[in-house]
């Protein structure tokens, strides 16, 4: 029987399978969050006098015991469940009788699953961060490894200038730290205390949000009820958009090593076991790992963009719509998570060919430095040197790939990329995401422990 049935309303098997769908599967994701919210919920019921303090005790202590059940596989959410929520409740009442039912007092669905939700995403929120910062220190050691290292420079997919290696790792290395920043203001976003919020207006109950709020580990408690349940989708929307700037980077690196390892360049050799195969073509050796995560970048934006959808022209309160908002987040995070993961794990074994990059290097690519030289030893203009190296280029020299790559100096070139204070940011990224999924940790464990 669903947790809202009053009995004899059953509903439609039909409408029952669309409104529910494979839902199950996403309450999985939040489960141990929804119990982690049932507990505080439960402590502050007692604490504000709602519920008699031996029946918030029990209920914590059952609720403890079911965190530990689901985390050691002892139950899960089922596709005849109609959601985590009810299942809880369900399980809750059946070992602890009558004391089960007062769990759900001051409290509505709507604010329930929101309050995991956003456990669900800071703690998820977390990992990605340090994941990134991670991923741009992979980077940033091939950069230190190869600093000096020529590589040529394209724009229009053309050669253009005289690049680095080093200078290729470190800007995808720094485009990575960038994006940290909005992983900030999206876990900022996230860390106010829904619960309490109700159905979107409050209850008529003395509710203590604050203290709901500390015991969960959020940095505020809930405001407006009514604003606290329209951020429904606002945040998760402001959660996809840190992890696509990340997938977006993802994807131009990809974009990068596609055609820099191309038969065409050979610029890079990645080590074994990072290509497949084909199934007629015994001499291939595919990098399908980078197409694959520009294809994911592109189903990562359908689904940032069917979330961001699903909130336009949303009236106040809550509408069933939202629903659909829990699936997009969870998928969007999965895919970004994965895709930082086989970044970070492809990126070491990359090693250049110098032969094929020396062969690359052809004295157009020095056109420009040449320019540069007329100015500064002729003292021609700019756009007078350019003309005159325009119609010679034949007579354009190649010099010392290597002595040019060190003998730009200006901050950011390939001569001065700054690689300690990359390192040194990408360290500190990596600490502060990592103390926060452990503060978070730590809270819900004094929690789970009473």
């Amino acid at each position: 029987m669903a947790i809202w049935s009053k009995g004899g309303d059953e509903t439609n098997a039909l409408v029952h399978a669309f409104t529910v769908g494979d839902d199950h599967l996403n309450d999985r994701v939040i489960a141990p969050y929804d119990v982690l919210g049932s507990i505080a919920h439960a402590r502050m019921l007692a604490a504000v006098g709602l519920i008699a303090p031996a029946d918030g005790e029990a209920l914590a202590r059952g609720l403890a015991q079911l965190h530990r059940e689901y985390l050691a596989g002892g139950w899960t959410v089922e596709a005849a469940d109609e959601d985590v929520h009810s299942k809880v409740e369900a399980l809750l009442t059946a070992r602890l009788g009558e004391v089960g039912k007062r769990l759900h007092t001051g409290r509505s669905r709507n604010d329930q699953v929101l309050t995991a939700v956003r456990l669900w995403q800071k703690h998820v929120l977390s990992q990605l961060g340090a994941e990134v910062a991670a991923a741009a220190a992979a980077l940033l050691a091939q950069a230190r490894a190869f600093e000096f290292h020529p590589l040529p420079g394209y724009t229009h997919l053309q050669r253009a200038m005289p690049s680095s290696v080093g200078q290729f790792f470190a800007a995808h290395a720094q485009a990575l730290l960038d994006d940290l920043p909005l992983f900030e203001a999206a876990y900022t976003m996230a860390n106010r205390c829904p619960l309490g919020s109700g159905a979107s207006y409050g209850v008529g109950l003395p509710l203590d949000r604050a203290l709901s709020a500390r015991l969960l580990g959020f940095a505020r408690s809930g405001g407006v009820a009514m604003a606290d349940a329209n951020g429904r989708g606002k945040v998760e929307t402001a959660v996809l958009d840190a992890a696509g700037a990340v997938m977006n980077d993802l994807s131009r690196l990809a974009a990068d090593l596609v055609f820099f390892t191309s038969g065409e360049c050979g610029f890079f050799r990645i080590g074994k076991g990072f290509t497949t195969g084909s199934s007629i073509m015994p001499q291939k050796k595919n990098l399908d790992l980078f197409e694959l995560l520009r294809g994911r970048t592109a189903r990562f934006l359908g689904l940032r963009t069917g979330l961001y959808a699903t909130t336009v022209g949303l009236h106040s309160g809550y509408s069933r719509d939202l629903q659909d908002t829990k699936a997009l987040c969870i998928q969007g995070l999965d895919i970004a998570r994965q895709s930082v993961a086989v970044a970070a794990a492809a990126v070491p074994t990359l090693e250049p060919v110098r032969e094929r990059i020396l062969a690359a290097l052809d004295p157009g690519i020095y056109a420009t430095d040449e320019a540069y030289r007329l100015v500064r030893e002729q003292g021609l203009t700019f756009r007078d040197a350019y003309v005159q190296v325009g119609r010679n280029l034949g007579a354009v020299a190649i010099p010392d790939h290597d002595a040019v790559v060190r003998a730009r100096t200006h901050a950011g070139s390939t001569g001065n990329l700054g690689l300690d204070a990359l390192d040194a940011e990408a360290a500190a990224a990596a600490t502060a995401w990592e103390a926060r999924q452990g503060a978070l940790e730590s809270c819900w464990e004094r929690l789970l422990a009473g």
